[in-house]
């Protein structure tokens, strides 16, 4: 029987459960996004800064900084160079929601994976197994499709916003590889607190190069960018980042197949989206690849020390 990786404390059936919880909760993102009518940087702005609000009071009351300052005082670098990465991934992909469907969006960023295997050929040198090739042309076949029906059917705004979504997929594979080799150790609270300013920060400057004023007035807004701190972020990115430190970040990235469906229900109930039948099939098939890229980076990982998913490298 294989080694279990898990600690004593934590079984299958609670891994489980958080990572039901985690598709459920950033599944609600887009919708929550597409609520809004405030700049995409804006709203990143304000849902990272929440974010770090909430988790770093979580921290205070528990303690949790003062315990962990020698581990930060190592890794702080690394720490706000992930809050940066963080930055990216929410800045392309908040801005794609806003020019093509969120079927489109969703499924495009949750490439991560497909990543994941590329950086491990470019940066480690390891060769893709069979089924990592074979998922890697599955998966930019059926972006080709979804792409070329959604310039069809919306227009070049579309295309614009699928090129932005993959770019935030990339962004989303670094972040997970770096969550998973500098969570480790640390408080879930302390990690995420310092991620996510770090990514407000990153993101107000962005917006003051580019003239975009954060202040908003309407409540509404506010309300929904608290709930996006809420739910994706506290609930669903935090408990993300908890598993990284629980779990190889292949099983954590298997959450991405949930994700794509539920935000896709919830468009079609409160947005009206409904893809067509050519978009299901571009997005089943980015859905197979991707399934076949997360069954050999499993493989690998657990008989690789070399991986990119490694923790132990200094």
């Amino acid at each position: 029987m294989a080694e279990s990786y898990l600690p004593e404390d934590i079984n299958r059936f609670q891994i489980i459960l958080l990572l039901i919880l985690s598709v459920s909760m950033v599944s609600s993102a887009s919708i929550l996004i597409r609520f809004s009518t405030s700049n995409p940087l804006v709203i990143v702005f304000w849902r990272t800064l929440f974010g770090g609000v909430l988790m770093a009071s979580a921290g205070l009351a528990r303690n949790d900084f003062r315990k962990s300052y020698p581990i930060v005082r190592k890794r702080w670098k690394w720490l706000l160079v992930i809050g940066v990465i963080l930055s990216l991934h929410f800045s392309f992909w908040f801005t794609s929601l806003f020019l093509t469907t969120v079927a489109a969006s969703v499924v495009l960023v949750n490439t991560s994976p497909i990543f994941t295997a590329i950086l491990s050929t470019l940066v480690l040198k390891e060769a893709l197994g069979t089924r990592s090739w074979i998922g890697v042309i599955t998966a930019v076949i059926g972006s080709i499709i979804l792409a070329f029906t959604d310039l069809n059917i919306i227009g070049i705004d579309a295309l614009f916003g699928d090129i932005l979504a993959l770019l935030a997929g990339l962004f989303l594979a670094l972040y997970f590889i770096g969550g998973r080799k500098y969570a480790k150790g640390l408080p879930i609270t302390v990690y995420t607190s310092i991620i996510y300013f770090t990514a407000a920060l990153v993101t107000l400057a962005i917006c003051v190069f580019n003239g975009v004023n954060v202040l908003v007035l309407e409540f509404s807004e506010y309300l929904i960018f608290i709930a996006l701190a809420i739910f994706p972020t506290a609930l669903g990115h935090s408990v993300n980042n908890y598993l990284l430190t629980l779990v190889p970040a292949y099983v954590v990235s298997s959450a991405v197949l949930g994700e794509p469906i539920g935000a896709t229900i919830l468009a079609a109930v409160f947005l009206g989206e409904i893809p067509s039948t050519v978009t299901f099939i571009g997005f089943g098939i980015i859905l197979l690849g991707i399934a076949l890229v997360l069954v050999d980076i499993a493989a690998r990982t657990r008989g690789n020390k070399s991986s990119l998913d490694n923790t132990d490298r200094s």
